[in-house]
């Protein structure tokens, strides 16, 4: 009897840290937030919210000790030796760069959300369990943002009174700051939708599918939604012939590459896409690029700290007719360009070697019914949209942000899928104590689970 008390606040306490982790990495504290004003100034400058740093300490600790319980460390940081490299180099380019202190305070920002990612996938016992917290979830997050547009459209739909970004007056933005935000949002809802369909209730799945989806298309989000029907076809192809994942996503990495630095480096390219009816300055974004190469041949190696270089006082003392108003963005809107300008070229391969390479190793390590699963679909999609929505967007190695974070969600969750077995039921989500434990974690002594921790 005591038992089972004890297995029912657990639950209470997983199904808790579940809701709060997601909630902090999507509403945060200030949603439906007023975009009549903004702040203009260095980034140095700005501070940052103290309730912020507190809530990302608070869930730390409730991670630590939640994985104390359970004795399952494994998954933080895996693969050790490649994460303290990653790590390491990106506090040694901060320490050298524009603003040591800034960057590092950030860059531990950084590590905590690891450990939450790291944390997350341990906290539902079964999947069915996963299904429904990420059901919940969603749905309220679609609520508060209809909520929003219906209620408080002044402060969820952009406004031709913006302080900035006026053009975009109309987009639906929901709690989010901006339209791009949400947009990124609402694609990873659209994956969780198609997941839901299968794992969850066909009829509660598509609804998350459909809302996500009219969001996205209010939102404006062109691009992300263009990238949905490349994500699933590339997927569903990958996970059914594996052998052809490395040049398949390498050539689609390529080709994304290919149009993005071409646009900005070469007219004729430009003109091309044009004619193709494309916008060729991505909605600006050449502009914003354009300065990001200018700076990147500048320090290839080292590169300028992390997060130092985008709204440092002396980019934007720099303003000029030639660079205009890109020289204040607040960051580059290519991801892969902002890891050059944080820690250079050597930071670059040591992040895309694990954020590429490690998630298609560990497809070839899944069997074939494991691989074809929902769960690792799920996985597969959110991954690949990151990659490629990653060359119009800062997604990677971020202090902050939603896709951020379920993109190391999705990269361990994968891990999970190669090295242990799915729990169907509740009746054998029995702990093993120093085994990798996660959605699908059975222990070897009730199914046989294939269970092994990444080398250190």
């Amino acid at each position: 009897m005591a038992e089972a008390k004890e297995e029912h606040g657990n639950g209470y306490w997983r199904d808790a840290l579940f809701y709060l982790t997601f909630f902090y990495f999507t509403v945060g504290y200030s949603p439906y937030i007023s975009l009549s004003s903004t702040y203009t100034g260095s980034a140095m400058a700005a501070g940052s919210s103290l309730l912020n740093q507190f809530t990302a300490i608070v869930l730390l600790f409730s991670f630590i000790l939640f994985m104390a319980k359970e004795r399952s460390f494994s998954l933080i940081f895996a693969p050790r030796l490649w994460m303290v490299a990653i790590f390491g180099w990106y506090a040694f380019t901060s320490l050298v760069g524009e603003a040591p202190m800034f960057s590092l305070r950030r860059l531990v920002m950084c590590a905590i959300i690891f450990v939450l990612a790291a944390g997350f996938l341990q906290l539902p016992r079964t999947e069915r369990h996963f299904s429904t917290l990420l059901a919940v979830c969603t749905l309220a997050i679609l609520f508060l943002c209809y909520f929003g547009v219906i209620v408080l459209p002044s402060r969820s739909i952009h406004q031709a009174s913006d302080a900035l970004e006026p053009l975009l007056a109309g987009d639906w933005r929901g709690v989010f700051r901006h339209k791009n935000e949400a947009a990124s949002v609402m694609s990873i809802l659209i994956i969780v939708g198609v997941y839901l369909c299968k794992k969850w209730s066909f009829v509660g799945g598509l609804a998350v599918f459909l809302l996500s989806l009219v969001f996205l298309v209010k939102s404006g989000g062109k691009t992300a939604l263009g990238l949905m029907p490349i994500i699933f076809s590339v997927g569903w192809f990958i996970l059914r012939w594996p052998k052809w994942r490395y040049t398949v996503v390498a050539a689609l990495l390529a080709v994304f590459a290919t149009v993005t630095v071409g646009t900005t480096v070469d007219p004729v390219f430009s003109a091309m896409l044009a004619k193709l009816g494309m916008d060729p300055t991505f909605t600006g974004r050449t502009d914003i690029w354009t300065v990001s190469i200018e700076y990147i041949r500048q320090s290839p190696l080292l590169g300028y700290g992390y997060q130092a270089f985008w709204r440092s006082d002396a980019l934007m003392s720099s303003f000029t007719e030639n660079n205009t108003w890109a020289t204040s963005a607040p960051d580059s809107h290519n991801g892969y360009f902002d890891l050059l300008l944080a820690a250079g070229v050597p930071g670059l391969v040591l992040v895309l070697i694990w954020i590429f390479l490690l998630p298609l190793y560990y497809l070839g390590k899944m069997s074939e019914a494991v691989r074809k699963s929902p769960l690792t679909r799920f996985y597969v999609s959110i991954w690949l949209y990151t990659l490629l929505y990653g060359f119009l967007e800062t997604l990677f190695m971020l202090s902050t942000g939603f896709v951020w974070f379920f993109i190391i969600v999705a990269i361990v969750g994968l891990h999970l899928q190669a090295h242990a077995s799915l729990v169907e039921d509740e009746e054998v989500a029995v702990p093993v104590p120093g085994k990798v434990k996660g959605i699908g974690a059975k222990p070897a002594a009730v199914a046989r689970a294939r269970v092994a921790a990444l080398p250190d």
